[in-house]
């Protein structure tokens, strides 16, 4: 049970919601990045190659087209 004002009671919910969604990221299977010997990154659906600036940019291991495809597909299957 949450005991104090309301100040404290959000603020202590905030940290258990923070708490279980790092939790919930942590446990997502990492996928490792598809790399030639010269740290080349290739996408992990088509194969094609990933710009630099992208996998700089958020550490990408598929290109945008395939990772937008991912996240439409993740969105229409999310419970509504």
């Amino acid at each position: 049970m949450i005991h104090g004002d309301e100040a404290d009671v959000a603020a202590e919910l905030e940290q258990r919601y923070r708490e279980l969604a790092l939790a919930r990221l942590r446990a997502l299977p990492s996928e490792e990045p598809d790399e030639d010997a010269n740290g080349n990154r290739f996408c992990l659906d088509c194969g094609e190659p990933t710009p630099a600036d992208r996998v700089a940019a958020v550490h990408a291991v598929r290109c945008v087209t395939c990772a937008t495809r991912r996240e439409r597909l993740a969105r229409q299957r999310a419970p509504g």
